[in-house]
């Protein structure tokens, strides 16, 4: 065999051990970041039970343009504001299909939380129907979320860095990053509240980052 041969003969050989000694470690870390809210989106739905659909279409839309009205009083932008389309479903009642149920959701960010209880009580006050959970929301959520995400991954590298360490190795580079979370939109599970004059109070919610990482484990 010619020298040349044998020279990529063993750089080929030492390529596969050094393949096969390479050893890994994975592991999991967690960041998280107390924001308040700063705002809301909130859905509500008006609808009507009648047996003509033209008439329960119409109480729909005047419940609806009355809270629009009320909208624009406290100057909430139309931008803001999303009106779903009109909805019929029928109702059989004794076997026969003789009501209908209409309905048209509203959905409104709210970015003044002092609005939030006026608005539930306006709602009220025009026959609301169903009041969905609250998203509560804050501006900056992306900058809170890419903090946690940094918190999460220096959690992770010193977990490795720990376990590495009683392993008798060194941590090496990084050779596999996965997120495992996501901006959240945590929801506040309240339906009513009046308008009085206790201040309402969101508390904090927790933005979270959840990473998996697998780094290269040297010998020392």
């Amino acid at each position: 065999m010619k020298l040349s041969q044998m020279m990529v003969l063993c750089a080929a050989l030492g390529q596969s051990v050094y393949a096969a000694e390479a050893d890994f470690i994975q592991v999991n870390g967690s960041g998280a970041v107390a924001v308040t809210p700063t705002q809301a989106r909130l859905t509500l739905v008006f609808s009507a039970q009648q047996a003509d659909v033209a008439a329960g279409k119409q109480a729909v839309d005047a419940q609806s343009a009355a809270f629009a009205a009320l909208l624009s009083k406290h100057q909430i932008k139309a931008s803001d504001v999303n009106n779903a389309p009109l909805v019929v479903y029928p109702e059989q009642r004794e076997q026969k299909l003789d009501q209908f149920r209409i309905e048209r959701s509203t959905t409104v960010l709210i970015r003044d939380l002092a609005l939030y209880p006026v608005l539930l009580e306006g709602a009220a006050k025009l026959g609301v129907s169903q009041i969905q959970p609250v998203d509560l929301q804050t501006a900056d959520s992306e900058q809170y979320y890419t903090e946690a995400l940094q918190q999460a991954f220096q959690a992770a590298k010193a977990k490795a860095l720990q376990l590495a360490a009683l392993s008798g190795r060194k941590l090496g580079k990084v050779n596999q990053l996965h997120e495992q979370s996501s901006a959240p939109g945590p929801r506040f599970k309240g339906m009513m509240m009046a308008a009085d004059s206790m201040p309402v109070s969101f508390g904090q919610q927790q933005i979270r980052a959840d990473v998996q990482v697998q780094f290269e484990l040297i010998n020392p």
